[in-house]
């Protein structure tokens, strides 16, 4: 009987460990750097940051897919789509930089898209490699604000 109650309890305490895991958007704030992050439960992650407070201001993004792997300094294209909208980037390997005037306004435009949009979800496509992957906006309001606000001391 004592060994059953162990059993019991014992299995209950193991259940009871076990939680999903909940992938939202977070934000970090390091060395001068400002990061909004969200991750998928394919161990995949974008990253939009800005480095205000660094000596070099430009934000950019980073997107990492394991099932994609540039080479080094190859450029490859994405799509991000949010509801209806889609935008393009191009990445040199894994970053995009927002240098210059119309690479900034992309990001702008993705990072308010990102915090207005009224879906659950929003995808990452990579055409050359025919894959896909899906991303929660939970708590994307929250992660990036505006895009006025979050990109507020990065160069344009």
């Amino acid at each position: 009987m004592v060994r059953l109650s162990i059993c019991v309890a014992l299995t209950a305490a193991l259940c009871g460990a076990a939680h999903a895991i909940d992938y939202r958007w977070t934000t970090g704030f390091a060395q001068g750097t400002v990061e909004a992050i969200i991750r998928n439960a394919a161990g995949s992650s974008v990253n939009i940051y800005c480095p205000s407070g660094q000596a070099t201001t430009t934000p950019g993004m980073f997107v990492e897919v394991g099932r994609v792997k540039p080479k080094k300094d190859e450029a490859v294209d994405i799509q991000v789509i949010v509801g209806r909208e889609n935008h393009p980037f191009v990445l040199q390997e894994i970053q995009f930089e927002a240098a210059g005037r119309g690479f900034y306004n992309s990001l702008y435009r993705l990072i308010d898209a990102l915090s207005q949009a009224k879906g659950r979800t929003f995808a990452v496509e990579f055409p050359k490699y025919r894959i896909a992957e899906t991303f929660s906006l939970r708590d994307a309001k929250r992660s990036l604000g505006s895009a006025r606000d979050f990109l507020s001391g990065c160069e344009i």
